[in-house]
C-alpha cells in the first residue's frame, strides 16, 4: 500500500498543480454557460421531454386515489338536476363536492341552497363575480411552467382562489396552499375513478366509491373543452376536470414534487465536479467519450430514482450539460498541452537534426538523380557518365546529371528512346556496349555502354556512361553488375513516384475539404520527425547488429540494455544466461577469473576511463575470443542530468572480438611455408646432387657444363621462390587480409567437412571425402571459397533425403600447359532436368531461390579467379558439381608449368 500511495503522489501532485491552474478557469467557464443557458430558457424543452419520459417508465406504485369525478354535459341538465345530483352525491357521504364549471342555468336560491351545502362552486375568469373569489383558470400549457399549479394568484379583478385548493383546504378542514407546487402525474391514466352524471342521478351508485372522498364535477372533453397537455402518454385524454382530479389529489396526499432551488442546483454542479476530478484523477481524459456517455446515461437513471422515489424533479439535462461541457473543456486543455508539448518536441527535434547530420530519405530528397550518380559511381568504377528522365509518358528523354562530364558531350540529338540506341538497349532488357560513340571526346580504350532503367514494365530513362577496357576485361561480371543496379535503381525510381502520387493525393484541396482539414496539424509534422528518428534508430541498431564482434551492453545497475545478433548466437551456442548476470559475472565467465578479479578491473575502469582486455572463451564454442571491456561515459552532461548516471558512466560495453581467423591465418601461413620448404628442399637437393655429379672425375667437361646450368638454375629458381613468398607473406601483415592467399585444397575441405558435420547430422545425411594424395595450393579470397563450397553444398542438401550421402574427391590434372585443381561434388539424391538446374545458375532475377541465388553468386565467382563451376544433374540421378581452380606455384616464371 505505501508503495502505491508513493507511486500515485506524484501524479496527483500533478493533476492538483493542473487543476489549481487551469481548474478554476474551467469551472467558471462551465457554470457561467450552464447559467446563461438556463436563463434564457435552453433548457425547458429536454427537461419537459426527460420529464415526460420518466412518466411513461413508471414503475406503476398507484396510490389509493382521493377523487372522484363526474362529467356530465351542462347543457343536457336542467336546474333542478343540478340539486338533485348534489343530493345524491350527499347520500354517499363525500368529503367534499367543487363544481369546476358552474352551470349557466343555477338560479339565485338554488346557488345559495348549494353554498349551504359547502359545495364549492367555481367561476371562469370571464363569468366572476365580486362575492366568489373561487375561480377555475385553464391550466398552464407553456414549457416553462407545465403542470405547475398555482393555489391563490392576483388578477385585474383582485385576488383569487383556485378551485382545486378550495375544494383540498375544505375536504382536509386545513389552511388553504400558498405556493406554487407541481401536479403529481405519477399515478397514470386511468388513476381517478370517473362516472357519469347520469349514472349518479339515477342513483347507481356505492358507498366505497365515493364515501370520504372529494367529487369533482364538471365537463368532459369537447369542442370548448380540449385535451390538455400533461406528461401523460398521448392515448391519454386529458381534460380539465381530470387535470382538476389530479391537481386536488396531489394536494390531499400532500406529497407533492419537489424541484430544486437555485442553491440545491449549484450544490448538484458542485458534486458533479467533484465526481470529475476524481475521475480526471484516476483515468485522465483518454476515456472521456465512455466517461461523458456514462455520466448521461448515470445521471439519466438518478432523474428516474429521484422522481419516482423520493418525490424530487432533478435538473437532469442541465446536470448533463454541466458534465458534457466540463468534459469537453478538460479534453480541449488536454489537447492544448499536448499541442504544446508537440511544438516543444518538434522545435527540439528539429534542432537535433540540424546538429545530427541526418541524410534526407530517397522519396523526399530534392535531388534524386545526384544520390544515383553518387551510389553508381562510388561502386562501378565508371569513367563518365550521364543520366536521362523520361517524363510521364512523352517519348523523348531529358539529361537530368551527369558526372566528369556535361549535357553538351551527348553526341545524340533528338533523345528519342524508339531510335536506336535506345531502342536497341530496351531490346536486350538491359546493358549494352555501344558500338557507335554517344558521349564526345571518347578516352583512348575506352568502352561506352547504355542500359535501361525500367521496373514493373515502365521506363524510367537511361544510364549511358563510359568504362576503361582494362575494367572490362579483368571484370567479366561488370555488364551483369551493371545490369543489377539498373533493375534496383528503377525500383527506386518507380518507389518513389507512387509515394509523390500518394503525397499529392494528401495534400489534394478536394480531398483536405471532404475530410474538413483545414490546417495542417502539428501531430502529422511529428509523425514525420518521429518516422526520421525511427529511421535512424533502425539504422543505427541494424549497423549494431550487423557489427563483427558480439557485443553486450550493461548499465551500472548490472541490468543488459542492449545485445547485438552476433552475441546472442553465440549465448545460444554457450548456453549461457547473460541476462541473469550482471558485467561482473559476465566478465568473470568469458575471462576465465574469479568475480572478485572482475570486480577490480571495474573498479579500476570507472576509476580510470579505460578499457581492459582479455583473452576470452565461451563454454561449448570452438572459436577463439578476445574479451574488451570498456566504460561508456556520456559526452552530453544535460542527457545525463535526466537520468540517474553515477560518475557519468552509462554502462560496461563487452566486446568479444573472434581472433579466429588470426589463428587460421597462421595456420595457412604454416601451410604455405611447409609448401615452401619443401619446393625449396626439392630444389636444394637438385641443385646439391648436380655439384656433386660435377665433381666427379669421370665426368667429363661437357656434362660438367651442363651440371653447372641445372645447378644455376636451381638457384636462380630458389631465389625467385624467396622473393614470392616473402611477397606474399608480406602482404598478410595486416590481420585481416586472407584475400588472394595461397591456401591448401586439404584444409579447404578440413574446414568444409567440420562446418557441415552438424548441420548433416541433423539431416541425417552422410559425407564421403577421399584424401587427396597431393598437396596442391589454390590461389583465393579464403572467405569467400569457404563461401562458395558452402554454396555447393547446400544445393546438394536441398536435393538429397534422409539417409543419403554427398561425396567429395579432388584430382588434379594438366591441361594445355596449365594445372587445375578440381573439386568434385556428387549426391545421392533425386536431381532435377538439367535445363532447370542451368537456367536457375544463370537467371539474375529474384525468382530463384536463396540456395541457387547464391550458387550463381558463387559460379561468379569462381569466374573471377579464373576458373570455372559446371553442374551436370538428371532427375533419378542426384547432382554433380565440379568447381575448377589454377594451381598456385611459387615460380613467376614458370607458373602453372609442370
Amino acid at each position: 500500500m505505501p508503495e502505491r500511495f508513493n507511486r500515485a503522489l506524484p501524479k496527483a501532485v500533478a493533476v492538483l498543480n493542473s487543476w489549481r491552474l487551469a481548474g478554476p478557469a474551467i469551472v467558471l467557464s462551465c457554470i457561467g454557460i450552464i447559467s446563461l443557458a438556463s436563463f434564457i430558457g435552453f433548457f425547458q424543452l429536454p427537461e419537459a421531454w426527460l420529464y415526460w419520459q420518466y412518466h411513461r417508465l413508471s414503475p406503476n406504485l398507484r396510490p389509493t386515489p382521493q377523487v372522484v369525478l363526474v362529467e356530465a354535459e351542462f347543457e343536457q341538465y336542467q336546474q333542478s338536476d343540478w340539486v338533485e345530483l348534489v343530493k345524491r352525491l350527499e347520500q354517499f357521504e363525500p368529503s367534499s363536492i367543487a363544481f369546476v364549471h358552474q352551470p349557466a342555468t343555477l338560479s339565485p336560491q338554488q346557488m345559495t341552497w348549494l353554498h349551504a351545502q359547502d359545495v364549492v362552486m367555481a367561476q371562469s375568469a370571464t363569468d366572476r363575480s365580486k362575492h366568489n373569489r373561487v375561480l377555475t383558470l385553464p391550466p398552464a400549457q407553456s414549457l416553462g411552467s407545465l403542470g405547475v399549479h398555482q393555489p391563490q394568484g392576483v388578477t385585474e379583478a383582485g385576488r383569487y382562489i383556485s378551485t382545486e385548493a378550495a375544494v383540498a383546504s375544505q375536504a382536509q378542514n386545513a389552511p388553504l396552499a400558498d405556493e406554487p407546487f407541481l401536479v403529481d402525474f405519477r399515478p397514470g391514466i386511468n388513476y381517478l375513478p370517473t362516472i357519469e352524471a347520469e349514472r349518479v342521478l339515477r342513483g347507481d351508485l356505492t358507498l366505497d366509491l365515493v364515501s370520504g372522498r372529494v367529487v369533482l364535477v364538471g365537463r368532459s372533453i369537447d369542442s370548448s373543452n380540449p385535451p390538455l397537455l400533461t406528461p401523460l402518454s398521448e392515448e391519454a385524454d386529458v381534460s380539465q376536470l381530470i387535470y382538476a382530479g389530479y391537481t386536488v389529489d396531489t394536494l390531499l396526499r400532500g406529497q407533492p414534487l419537489q424541484t430544486m432551488s437555485w442553491w440545491q442546483t449549484l450544490v448538484l454542479l458542485l458534486g458533479l465536479l467533484g465526481a470529475a476530478a476524481v475521475l480526471y484523477f484516476r483515468m485522465g481524459v483518454r476515456h472521456s467519450p465512455g466517461i461523458a456517455i456514462g455520466g448521461v446515461v448515470t445521471l439519466s437513471a438518478l432523474g428516474w430514482v429521484a422522481l419516482h422515489f423520493f418525490d424530487t424533479v432533478l435538473p437532469v439535462a442541465e446536470l448533463i450539460a454541466f458534465h458534457l461541457v466540463l468534459w469537453y473543456l478538460l479534453s480541449r486543455r488536454e489537447q492544448r498541452l499536448e499541442s504544446v508539448v508537440v511544438q516543444k518536441l518538434l522545435r527540439a527535434s528539429n534542432s537535433r537534426q540540424h546538429e545530427r547530420l541526418l541524410p534526407s530519405d530517397f522519396n523526399t530528397s530534392q535531388d534524386p538523380w545526384g544520390q544515383i550518380i553518387l551510389l553508381t559511381t562510388q561502386i562501378l568504377n565508371l569513367d563518365r557518365a550521364i543520366l536521362l528522365e523520361r517524363r510521364g509518358s512523352a517519348k523523348h528523354l531529358r539529361e537530368v546529371k551527369a558526372y566528369r562530364c556535361s549535357i553538351e558531350d551527348i553526341d545524340e540529338r533528338r533523345r528519342d528512346f524508339e531510335r536506336t540506341p535506345y531502342s536497341t538497349a530496351l531490346e536486350e532488357g538491359g546493358p549494352i556496349i555501344l558500338s557507335k560513340t554517344y558521349l564526345k571526346n571518347p578516352a583512348p580504350g575506352s568502352r561506352q555502354f547504355m542500359v535501361p532503367l525500367e521496373f514493373s514494365g515502365q521506363l524510367l530513362g537511361f544510364m549511358s556512361g563510359e568504362v576503361a577496357k582494362e575494367t572490362l576485361d579483368t571484370n567479366p561480371l561488370f555488364l551483369s553488375l551493371l545490369g543489377n543496379f539498373s533493375d534496383q535503381i528503377g525500383e527506386l525510381l518507380y518507389q518513389r513516384q507512387l509515394w509523390q502520387a500518394r503525397q499529392r493525393n494528401e495534400a489534394s484541396q478536394w480531398r483536405r475539404l471532404m475530410q474538413l482539414d483545414s490546417i495542417e496539424s502539428e501531430y502529422k509534422s511529428l509523425s514525420e520527425v518521429s518516422q526520421l528518428f525511427e529511421r535512424r534508430l533502425g539504422l543505427l541498431e541494424n549497423v549494431f547488429n550487423s557489427l563483427h564482434t558480439s557485443t553486450i551492453l550493461y548499465d551500472l545497475f548490472g541490468q543488459v540494455m542492449q545485445v547485438n545478433r552476433k552475441m546472442e548466437e553465440l549465448i545460444r551456442r554457450s548456453g549461457l544466461s547473460v541476462f541473469t548476470m550482471t558485467a561482473a559475472d559476465a566478465i568473470s565467465i568469458l575471462g576465465g577469473m574469479s568475480i572478485s578479479v572482475a570486480r577490480e578491473h571495474l573498479q579500476h575502469m570507472v576509476l580510470t576511463d579505460e578499457s581492459l582486455t582479455f583473452a576470452a572463451h565461451l563454454p561449448g564454442v570452438e572459436d577463439a575470443f578476445s574479451l574488451n571491456v570498456r566504460p561508456i561515459k556520456s559526452i552530453d552532461s544535460e542527457a545525463v542530468g535526466q537520468t540517474a548516471a553515477p560518475f557519468q558512466i552509462q554502462g560496461f560495453l563487452l566486446e568479444l572480438i573472434d581472433i579466429t581467423h588470426l589463428v587460421r591465418r597462421e595456420r595457412l601461413k604454416e601451410e604455405l611455408a611447409s609448401k615452401i620448404n619443401a619446393e625449396l628442399r626439392n630444389q636444394l637437393e637438385a641443385a646439391l646432387l648436380a655439384a656433386q655429379l660435377c665433381s666427379q672425375p669421370d665426368v667429363g667437361s661437357s656434362d660438367k657444363e651442363a651440371f653447372s646450368l641445372v645447378v644455376e638454375r636451381k638457384l636462380l629458381k630458389i631465389a625467385r621462390t624467396l622473393t614470392r613468398s616473402q611477397a606474399i607473406l608480406d602482404s598478410v601483415q595486416n590481420v585481416s587480409q586472407l584475400s588472394d592467399f595461397p591456401v591448401s585444397v586439404g584444409v579447404l575441405v578440413d574446414d568444409l567437412a567440420k562446418r557441415w558435420k552438424t548441420r548433416l547430422a541433423e539431416r541425417e545425411l552422410a559425407f564421403e571425402r577421399e584424401h587427396p594424395p597431393f598437396t596442391a595450393f589454390v590461389q583465393v579470397d579464403v572467405n569467400q571459397m569457404e563461401n562458395t563450397l558452402d554454396a555447393v553444398v547446400a544445393v546438394l542438401v536441398e536435393d538429397v533425403g534422409p539417409g543419403g550421402t554427398i561425396r567429395l574427391r579432388l584430382e588434379e590434372r594438366q591441361q594445355d600447359g596449365v594445372f587445375w585443381n578440381t573439386f568434385i561434388f556428387e549426391n545421392s539424391g533425386y536431381g532435377m532436368p538439367a535445363e532447370r538446374l542451368h537456367a536457375a545458375m544463370n537467371s539474375s532475377g529474384r525468382t530463384v531461390s536463396p540456395v541457387m541465388h547464391r550458387l550463381r553468386q558463387a559460379s561468379d565467382q569462381v569466374t573471377l579467379w579464373g576458373g570455372e563451376l559446371e553442374a551436370s544433374t538428371a532427375i533419378g540421378q542426384g547432382i554433380r558439381f565440379n568447381l575448377r581452380l589454377p594451381v598456385f606455384s611459387l615460380d613467376d616464371e614458370l607458373t602453372n608449368q609442370p
